[in-house]
């Protein structure tokens, strides 16, 4: 706690466990019950471009709470694979992050091997983990960041609430069971790589191997000057697989009207809110004109300001 980390040639703070190749049950050889917090990061990786201020890998229930972050190469936390865990990341201000690398964000989540541990129940072994927790964080996307809670790679079971997220939305990518609720995103659309732009970015979503159990509910998205909210890979309404959408309010520049892509008998099509929603999408969403600058200020500071801890977390 209270440390200032600067100039650094790698990353900040590493936390790494080990395994008998996949078996992290068995093997209790893991940081455990972690806590960083209350810390400054900056200028890090001045050698080392992949790295990060914080990396956690084959860890559990780590907290990362109330630090500050900015001027890095890469991501500023960097949960590196699905090993057990009842993370927090909570409070944190992270900006000027993926200045000198691609494809990452301010918080980036990686979940390409499986392993054994007992992170869903309590000795009993499972390569499914518990859900980790990212709450109450504000997030600038600038520079080179895709999107501000980057959840590449196959990454699940997550719970992301009361993040105040500049520059970007939500991402999935190969992966299944995560909930965004309560989020507000602000100007996504002035992003444009690789699909990003919108507030929703649900890529590869694939029956049975991934897409599957994403929920996106009471969400706030102001859009800057598209008025296409979501990038749903294969939306076809003849067979829909798309995350669970309810009750969440999109902002369009005003004078537009909104469009949800989407195939309608073999066809792209561009659907107002009351199509899309007569396919039981979206049910209690709105649609509104986007607000001024001040008003969304007040409400970053709004949910910012009602921290709770308490989140869904086990220790």
């Amino acid at each position: 706690m209270l440390n200032e980390f600067a100039w650094l040639g790698d990353s900040g703070i590493v936390l790494v466990g080990s395994t008998n190749g996949i078996d992290g049950y068995s093997v209790k050889s893991q940081p455990t019950n972690m806590l960083i917090s209350s810390n400054l990061f900056r200028e890090t990786g001045i050698y080392v471009k992949q790295s990060s201020p914080v990396l956690i890998s084959v860890s559990r229930s780590v907290r990362v709470v109330d630090n500050v972050m900015f001027n890095m190469p890469r991501a500023g936390v960097n949960i590196n694979d699905g090993y057990y865990g009842n993370h927090t990341i909570s409070g944190n201000v992270i900006f000027n992050s993926v200045r000198e690398t691609s494809d990452h964000g301010p918080i980036n989540t990686w979940d390409r091997q499986v392993y054994l541990s007992d992170g869903a129940e309590a000795g009993v072994p499972s390569v499914w983990q518990h859900t980790s927790y990212i709450h109450h964080n504000l997030l600038f996307n600038n520079y080179n960041s895709f999107y501000p809670i980057d959840h590449d790679d196959g990454s699940c079971f997550y719970e992301d609430s009361y993040n105040f997220q500049v520059y970007g939305g939500k991402k999935n990518y190969l992966g299944h069971s995560k909930t965004d609720q309560h989020e507000i995103y602000v100007y996504p659309d002035t992003k444009s790589s690789q699909g990003t732009g919108v507030c929703i970015a649900d890529q590869a979503p694939s029956k049975g191997s991934s897409g599957w159990n994403e929920v996106w509910v009471e969400n706030t998205c102001i859009l800057y000057q598209s008025p296409v909210p979501y990038n749903i890979w294969n939306c076809d309404t003849s067979d829909l697989f798309v995350p669970y959408l309810a009750n969440n309010r999109i902002y369009v520049p005003i004078s537009t009207q909104v469009a949800f892509i989407c195939n309608v008998n073999g066809s792209s099509a561009r659907l107002s809110l009351d199509q899309w929603q007569s396919y039981g999408l979206d049910r209690g969403s709105t649609v509104q004109s986007a607000p001024n600058i001040e008003t969304i200020i007040e409400w970053g500071r709004q949910i910012l300001q009602h921290k709770n801890y308490s989140v869904g977390v086990v220790f």
